[in-house]
């Protein structure tokens, strides 16, 4: 009996490893924002570094985040004591880099180079390779409103979403350009791995030796997350 509850104990406190988690696109502040599933992610991980890899708000409205919301932050504050957390600057989060920092203890970047295991990586949210943005600042608000309502009277699985993101060849047209824009922006900062955020669609792609992978967003269902460690580079599904 004693052998059973021992072996109960340590299965509730064993914890998924790696080295790199990497997350992006949180959208706090919004209803579809998944803060209370990425609190269960994080807190099942054990890990040296977290990449939150741009938009973790929606905007600079701080009285829109819900209770999660400030769980999920309150959460990153304490992992800051314990691992490095870096947080890439997004197109939504501008200009929240020193908010944000001393709130969580964690270090701002817009871009996030390092070495590990013999290679170079670099972090970006991706947004800077997104040419219709730049130019058509107001229609991409728009258009990010209605896909918000959309989600938000989606389906409790938003299969609804899941479907125009998949099938939407804007979107498509989208995920291709900035991962090509990112491969060649990382052949030019000579590193062997580039990660971007952004187009809320998780991927990967390989130009030459470099390779590019994109982890998604945590305003849909599944949300996705990036683990990177000595063996492999991965990109998951968690619902």
């Amino acid at each position: 009996m004693v052998y059973c509850k021992l072996i109960l104990l340590y299965t509730i406190n064993m914890k998924n490893k790696t080295h790199t988690l990497i997350l992006s696109d949180f959208h706090l502040g919004t209803k579809v924002s998944c803060s209370k599933r990425a609190i269960t992610l994080l807190k099942s991980f054990e890990f040296k570094k977290l990449i939150l890899l741009g938009d973790i708000f929606e905007d600079l409205n701080f009285n829109r985040l819900r209770e999660s919301d400030w769980k999920f932050l309150s959460l990153v504050s304490k992992l800051s004591k314990k691992s490095k957390v870096i947080w890439i600057e997004g197109n939504h989060d501008k200009g929240l880099a020193k908010i944000f920092a001393s709130f969580t203890g964690s270090r701002v970047y817009k871009i996030y180079k390092w070495k590990y295991r013999h290679k170079k990586y670099l972090a970006i949210h991706g947004h800077q390779f997104d040419n219709f943005l730049t130019k058509n600042t107001f229609i991409s608000f728009l258009a990010n409103q209605v896909y918000n309502l959309i989600q938000l009277l989606d389906f409790k699985d938003r299969r609804i979403s899941r479907f125009i993101k998949t099938r939407s060849k804007g979107w498509l047209r989208l995920s291709k350009k900035v991962a090509n824009r990112a491969l060649l922006f990382a052949r030019l900062q000579n590193v062997d791995y580039i990660f971007c955020g952004h187009t809320h669609k998780a991927m990967k792609k390989k130009k030459g030796k470099i390779y590019y992978y994109n982890s998604g967003c945590w305003t849909d269902t599944p949300s996705t997350y990036i683990t990177l460690d000595a063996k492999k580079i991965e990109i998951h599904k968690y619902f």
